[in-house]
């Protein structure tokens, strides 16, 4: 090993410098006179990749996970309904049990729903700061040897 193989400590994404581990390479570029910041674009580039197909899939589960949850607080709004009717009209100690168990269900059914919003949302962020290059508010180690 002569070095030029090993991950540049800069680069915050890199691992140890076992071969075949560093960032992948353009082709045709030696990888001793690959720039560090080119070796971590590349390597960003990758992750980028790998993490683009998985956001997708998960967006599609997500999404059919809200509708069957949208679905799901619809009937239970509806069967809440009806046993609110049907308690009006003959009450009973059975039905009222029912109709709190049903409420109950009701209020974690909500609170589902609010959890999976507030998940979607943070990955909606991750994809629109993956697709968009954005990293982080805070600045990385190769952003503060840069201006160093």
């Amino acid at each position: 090993m002569d070095g030029s193989d090993l991950p540049a400590a800069s680069c915050p994404t890199a691992t140890t410098g076992v071969a075949g581990d560093g960032p992948p390479e353009t082709a045709g570029e030696d990888p001793a006179t690959a720039t560090h910041p080119e070796r971590c674009e590349a390597l960003a580039a990758a992750i980028a990749g790998v993490l683009g197909g998985a956001l997708e899939e998960h967006e599609a589960r997500a999404a059919a996970t809200a509708r069957s949850q949208g679905e799901l607080a619809a009937a239970i709004d509806r069967l809440n309904g009806e046993l609110d009717k049907l308690l009006e009209n003959a009450p009973s100690p059975v039905i009222a049990q029912h109709a709190a168990r049903i409420s109950s269900i009701r209020k974690r059914v909500l609170a589902l729903n609010m959890l999976l919003r507030a998940i979607q949302r943070r990955i909606d962020n991750i994809d629109r700061m993956v697709s968009t290059g954005v990293t982080s508010d805070h600045p990385s180690r190769a952003q503060l040897q840069n201006h160093n």
